[in-house]
């Protein structure tokens, strides 16, 4: 048996910009493997566009699988919302738990086209619409989109009804919270472009079989039956750590392979396992939460 999980590692750092782009906060992503020398980066990208960093994504993701290698594939913005949001927002599934409703839900709104034009200020405010009437609880966006259901801050507080900030994200002080959709550290746009893509992912006619979702769909914890996945997505947070680029380096790019690099040497220490496990502390309530409906961020409350 392996003394590690998986074989590769794939860290992609999502992008809500209207427009193509590259260079600094723009996609990227690090592809790093296993070989008999120890570890390899394949690749490292910068796609201008969200549907050619998908593609890309697709076939990476199918070459492992034809390799009959497992991979690790952690996306850089939420996997869920705050527990009660689904029903809040009118997302329901007919089968399945409150995550699944919501990227159900997300996906049948979010307009995203190949030259990276979307609607995502349009769906947030539709949201709130459906949830307060007003400009809450997603919030953020240039002045020439304001309007009666989206403002440019926030303007009410939350409270135990609609959260502001998931679980796991009450261990990061630094993250910022999923309705922020606009300005300096915002992830919120980034969630609503980027959830649609992880079902696109979950549901590719060629991967479905092979792909769970952590924790949604393992629960905390290695996945089991090694015979059956070979992909696990997940979430991930590169500021978890304090990465520093050097001069005439883009942050993005050294963030994603420092964060591949990081997770493949804590699998080779039998540490991922208990990253995967969650932090010891949750109530079973808490874990309940989480695996249904709010998802959590790789390392939170367990990384060293």
């Amino acid at each position: 048996m392996h003394p590690y999980i998986f074989d590769s590692y794939l860290i992609v750092d999502w992008s809500a910009n209207a427009t193509p782009k590259t260079g600094a906060d723009s996609i990227w992503y690090c592809l790093v493997e296993r070989t008999g020398g120890g570890l390899r980066r394949r690749r490292l990208a910068n796609p201008s566009t969200r549907s050619q960093a998908r593609d890309e994504v697709v076939e990476i993701l199918k070459d492992q699988v034809r390799h009959g290698r497992r991979i690790l594939a952690g996306f850089d913005f939420p996997n869920g919302y705050p527990a009660g949001f689904a029903r809040a927002a009118g997302f329901t599934a007919s089968k399945g738990p409150p995550w699944w409703a919501v990227w159900d839900g997300l996906d049948n709104l979010i307009q995203d086209q190949s030259n990276n034009g979307n609607n995502r200020f349009e769906v947030a405010a539709q949201l709130n619409q459906h949830i307060s009437g007003g400009p809450f609880p997603f919030w953020g966006c240039p002045p020439g989109r304001q309007s009666a259901t989206l403002s440019m801050r926030k303007t009410r507080a939350y409270n135990d009804e609609m959260p502001e900030r998931r679980r796991c994200e009450a261990l990061l002080p630094r993250s910022q919270p999923c309705w922020k959709l606009y300005t300096t550290g915002s992830v919120g746009s980034q969630a609503l472009m980027g959830i649609p893509v992880l079902k696109a992912l979950r549901d590719d006619p060629e991967l479905a079989a092979h792909t769970l979702v952590w924790p949604f769909e393992t629960g905390f914890g290695p996945p089991a039956g090694a015979e059956q996945w070979r992909i696990i997505l997940a979430e991930v947070y590169p500021s978890i750590l304090a990465i520093k680029a050097k001069a005439g380096a883009v942050k993005d790019a050294v963030q994603v392979e420092t964060i591949a690099r990081h997770l493949a040497r804590r699998d080779s220490q039998g540490a991922l396992a208990r990253d995967l496990a969650g932090p010891t502390d949750l109530s079973k309530a808490a874990r309940e939460i989480i695996e249904v409906e709010e998802g959590w961020i790789l390392g939170a409350g367990t990384f060293d």
